[in-house]
């Protein structure tokens, strides 16, 4: 087993560390801050979650029980006392843990000057992420307190009062929930302007193009494949130049899942959480990207050594965090797209596309659902379309309303 990254935050007192087992799996785990692992929170992980998710949720959610042992570190509780004890936490101490978990990093106690100092500076997640995290913290403190509940006989008088302490849980959880404010609130994909003008941006050969030389070829191809068929980050770092095929009369790219590649130094492993699929190549896709084999991609060092479709300028595969610098470069240079512009955002905006491409094909119904969950990865039962071509749909029951309110003054 090779130790390959630990978070970064200096101030947290509990930690993500990245382990790459012989076999090539990545294995998150929570550990101290003397670099010791905790054992109820690897536990939980290893042997109900792990089987579950792939790697990025997994460890995702144990940065969360990070979260939670670090702030109940700072508040003098012995976390793993209390579970294994089956107390668990105070109703007032389940309130000020859910609120704590608004914020990127945990609050401890401090004088009372210092701690609104910190919460004030503090970087407070979205509602989506509060509700995540909120969820996370609830499931792990459940199965603390079930573990301990089953191992005690039916007729221990403890056995009444764990179960409440799991119903308080629940129900501030609820409320917390509930009260997440744009835990609910729809993404949506770009405008047809904003599409337009991030098109132009993006152009090598554009004036306006935010990127270095080096590198403007490169994150053309990177947002034009995540934006044309709707990748998500993962997917597109793990393409590998031998799922490109740009010859004969149906050029095509392959999504294949690789989890646990052993070609893949990167710690946090790009994951294809989707289906694997083969999609269609445009002739004029499949000339930009034979260019970008060709020409661009073997002016990276390390490039003729690896598989992968993209690399950075240090000679290493490109992260996920580099896939987000790219989208934040192009906001901090065009203030207009700053909080619209995501590789999420773009998957949102692909499927808006493909809708607005169906219909004028009159391709709909049954039939469209279906092409859009192949072509997205989801198996073909599935109703995740409709959450991602919100922005299509508006424009369709727009679009209907007005005829219909123009029917009526015909």
């Amino acid at each position: 087993m090779t130790e390959l990254a630990v978070d970064s935050d200096r101030v947290a007192l509990y930690q993500v560390r990245v382990c790459r087992m012989t076999d090539g799996e990545r294995l998150p785990l929570v550990v101290n801050r003397r670099g010791l692992p905790v054992p109820l929170a690897n536990q939980w992980s290893l042997f109900i979650r792990r089987p579950r998710l792939q790697f990025n949720s997994l460890a995702e959610e144990l940065r969360t029980v990070a979260h939670v042992y670090d702030w109940a570190h700072r508040r003098r509780i012995d976390l793993d006392v209390r579970l294994k004890s089956g107390n668990g936490l105070q109703p007032a101490e389940i309130s000020a843990l859910y609120q704590n978990l608004r914020y990127a990093r945990p609050f401890g106690r401090q004088s009372a000057a210092r701690r609104l100092t910190d919460v004030r500076s503090a970087q407070v997640v979205a509602g989506k992420v509060h509700a995540v995290r909120v969820a996370t913290a609830r499931e792990f403190l459940l199965w603390a307190l079930e573990r301990t509940l089953y191992r005690l006989d039916v007729a221990d008088p403890r056995v009444l009062a764990i179960r409440d302490r799991c119903e308080q849980l629940r129900r501030l959880a609820k409320e917390y929930l509930r009260g997440s404010s744009d835990a609910g609130s729809p993404r949506v994909g770009l405008s047809t302007e904003q599409r337009v003008r991030l098109l132009k941006i993006i152009d090598p050969s554009d004036d306006r193009n935010p990127f270095s030389r080096t590198v403007r070829f490169r994150n053309y191809v990177l947002i034009l494949l995540m934006l044309t068929f709707g990748f998500r980050r993962g997917e597109t770092l793990k393409l590998y130049v031998s799922d490109v095929n740009v010859r004969g009369r149906r050029p095509s790219l392959r999504v294949v899942r690789r989890p646990g590649d052993a070609n893949d130094p990167r710690a946090i492993e790009p994951a294809v959480k989707t289906l694997g699929r083969e999609v269609p190549f445009s002739a004029e896709m499949a000339k930009l990207l034979d260019v970008y084999i060709q020409d661009h991609r073997p002016r990276f060092p390390g490039a003729g050594e690896s598989p992968f479709l993209f690399f950075s300028e240090d000679g290493q595969p490109l992260s996920l965090r580099m896939v987000n610098a790219v989208l934040e470069q192009i906001c901090r240079r065009f203030p207009e797209f700053d909080g619209a512009l995501s590789p999420h955002v773009l998957r949102h905006t692909y499927n808006d596309m493909l809708s607005e491409s169906a219909s004028a094909s009159g391709i709909e119904g049954e039939t469209f659902r279906q092409a859009q969950n192949y072509l997205n990865g989801w198996q073909l039962t599935s109703d995740q379309g409709a959450t991602y071509s919100r922005r299509a749909i508006e424009e369709q029951a727009r679009n209907i309303s007005l005829a219909h309110q123009r029917s009526l003054f015909a």
